[in-house]
Parts: structure tokens; sequence; C-alpha cells
């Protein structure tokens, strides 16, 4: 009899450890699960609080970006309407000069038709200067435009860009890059570091000390 009650101990025992692991084990899982669900809602909350953070910057590069393609497509139109407007003046003045030479005396020489040539040359050299000029503003636009990404990725990552990440982030070519932060660099406003390995490192003080702005003093104090 005793041995059955012993027995029976042993049993209600070893089941009640089993009981106890795997309501431990349970409750492992659970909160395993849980603080991962926890980081990934977290991650998720974080991601989408930049993108509406970015929001305004992008509307920002989409007008840029509008503005660009007009001024292009103004300058464009420009260039090619005084080409064909050249060449049409260029070829009024041949013939011309074929059908009434200057030299000939028996085909009176028309002036008129000499004068409307060249002025259409010289009004299509005009447009052709106004053209350039509106891609030349475009094209600046278009630089400061991306000079702007690229302070706005330096001031997301810290202050420190390297050219490929900057490129790669900005959808701006490695070349273009490259030399906007080197025009940085000489502005002064940013800094070439080296590190050990050989990595190029353009830093920006001016955004890793942000901070200190409150700390300014007048210039006369300094």
């Amino acid at each position: 009899m005793r041995d059955l009650e012993k027995l029976a101990d042993e049993i209600a025992s070893k089941i009640d450890r089993a009981v106890n692991n795997a309501e431990r084990k349970i409750k492992k899982k659970w909160k395993g699960n849980w603080e991962a669900r926890v980081h990934s809602a977290s991650s998720d909350f974080q991601t989408a609080t930049n993108s509406f953070k970015r929001v305004p910057d992008r509307l920002s590069d989409l007008a840029t970006d509008g503005s660009c393609a007009m001024r292009y497509l103004f300058a464009y139109g420009l260039i090619g309407m005084a080409a064909l407007m050249g060449f049409c003046g260029l070829m009024l003045v041949l013939i011309t000069l074929v059908e009434h030479p200057p030299w000939a005396d028996t085909n009176p020489f028309r002036h008129e038709e000499l004068s409307a040539g060249l002025f259409i040359i010289v009004f299509s050299q005009l447009i052709w200067w106004a053209g350039r000029r509106v891609k030349r503003s475009g094209d600046k636009k278009a630089h400061a435009k991306n000079q702007h990404r690229i302070l706005r990725l330096a001031r997301e990552k810290g202050g420190s860009l390297t050219v490929t990440e900057a490129a790669m982030d900005t959808r701006i070519t490695v070349e273009k890059t490259e030399e906007i932060l080197r025009e940085l660099t000489i502005s002064g406003h940013a800094e070439m570091r080296i590190s050990d390995s050989g990595l190029v490192v353009y830093h920006f003080p001016e955004i890793e000390r942000w901070d200190e702005k409150h700390l300014a003093r007048p210039v006369d104090e300094l």
C-alpha cells in the first residue's frame, strides 16, 4: 500500500513539474513574442514618423523639380526656335545673293531681302542667348536643390556622410555628389576626413553642434 502511495506521489510530482515547465515555456514564448511585437510596432511608428517629417521636403523637391522642368522646356524651346530662325535667315541671305548678286548689272540688288535675312539672323542670336540664360538658371536651381538634399541627409545622419552614401540616398550621380561635397568643403561648411582604413568622410561641424546654438554670444563679448 505504501509503495502504491509512493508511486502515486512520484507520478503527481512529475506531472506537477511537467505542468510548471510547460507554463514557464509558454510564458517565456509569449513574452518574447510580445517584446518582438512591441519592438516591431515601435520601429514601424518611428519609420512612419520620419516619413511624415519628410513630406514637406518631398513637396518642396517636387515643386523645384517642376520649376526646373518648365525652365528647361522653355529654354530648349527658345534654343530650337533660334536655330530654326537662324537657318531661315541664312538661307534668305544666300538665296538673295545668288539670285540677285550685287556685282551684277542686269538684276537690281534687293536690299529688302538681304536686310530681312540679316535681321532674322541677329534676332535668332538674341533668342539663342535668352534660351541659354534660362537653361543656366534651371541648372543653378537644380544644383541648389541637390545641395539641399545632401544637407538634409547630413542632418539625418548626424553630420557625417560619404560620397556613395549620399549618392544612394539622394539619387544623385556619384560625380555630382562629390562635386557638391567638395564645394561645401571649399566654402567651409564641411570638412574632409579620412579614416584609418582610407574611407573619405565629409563632416559637417555646424550640424553636429546644433545644440550649442543657445550658447552663442555676441561677437563683441568674445
